[in-house]
């Protein structure tokens, strides 16, 4: 792969360079609009872009770390499938009919932003998965590391099967009004009473311990320990076949 180091990207040097399968390193794009460039496959690390607008663009496979900041931009019409968004940040910004199909944000800070148009299958990390969740103080005692508060619209967006995880604070998260998405406020608690509703409705031994174990593998996992609300997305069950599933689905919805 090629390098571009500590390049500023103007209008007349995008229109002729190739982006794919390139290096970006300390590189700015400044007050342009981008019109069906391809930047699949390539990695950028501490780039910015600002003031600018993406239009029909493809960042497939395209990872971007190590710092960087977007700010003041619109994104429409690109394509972010499988796209690792790292650790920068995104402020002021609007996507508006992108493709987000199996994307990570994965500890990205989100100030700001709106989101228009369908995400599947994607995840939204406070802490990035190369990071433990965990901070070690003096005395060596594991305590969760501070939540990341998002500041995000998605009031416009539809969400299938997007996960939020890993220390997000959920509060300042405008979600669109779906009868599929369900919140849980309070998620230790709440789970500890839904695992009792389990009980009533599953007498037998098996069942009672298979929805424990649901509960801990699909509903409350160990990536969303330590967050005061989550948000399930109960169509992801839909195609499983186990009867006991749909019932816990059910308790779900009523409860």
């Amino acid at each position: 792969m090629e390098y571009a180091i500590e390049k500023v990207f103007g209008q007349e040097t995008i229109a002729t360079f190739d982006f794919s399968y390139k290096i970006f390193k300390n590189c700015s794009f400044v007050n342009s609009t981008i019109t069906a460039k391809d930047f699949s496959n390539s990695v950028f690390q501490n780039c910015h872009f600002v003031s600018c607008k993406f239009i029909d663009c493809n960042f497939q496979s395209t990872v971007f770390q190590n710092l960087g900041l977007w700010y003041d931009c619109k994104f429409t019409s690109n394509n972010f499938s499988k796209t690792v968004i790292g650790n920068i940040k995104i402020e002021q910004l609007h996507f508006s009919s992108n493709n987000f199909n199996k994307t990570t944000f994965d500890g990205t800070e989100l100030v700001d932003v709106v989101f228009e148009g369908k995400i599947e299958s994607s995840w939204f990390y406070g802490i990035s998965t190369g990071e433990s969740l965990y901070a070690m103080d003096f005395f060596v005692i594991k305590r969760f590391k501070p939540l990341k508060t998002p500041f995000i619209d998605f009031e416009g967006a539809e969400l299938n099967d997007v996960v939020f995880s890993r220390g997000l604070d959920l509060s300042k998260i405008k979600l669109p009004d779906k009868s599929h998405l369900k919140t849980v406020m309070n998620p230790m608690h709440f789970f500890d009473d839904f695992l009792n509703e389990c009980r009533k409705v599953f007498p037998d031994k098996e069942s009672k311990y298979f929805c424990k174990e649901f509960i801990h593998r699909s509903l409350f996992t160990t990536d969303n320990q330590g967050m005061p609300m989550l948000l399930i997305d109960l169509n992801t069950f839909d195609e499983s076949s186990d009867s006991r599933v749909q019932r816990i689905v059910e308790l779900l919805k009523a409860s």
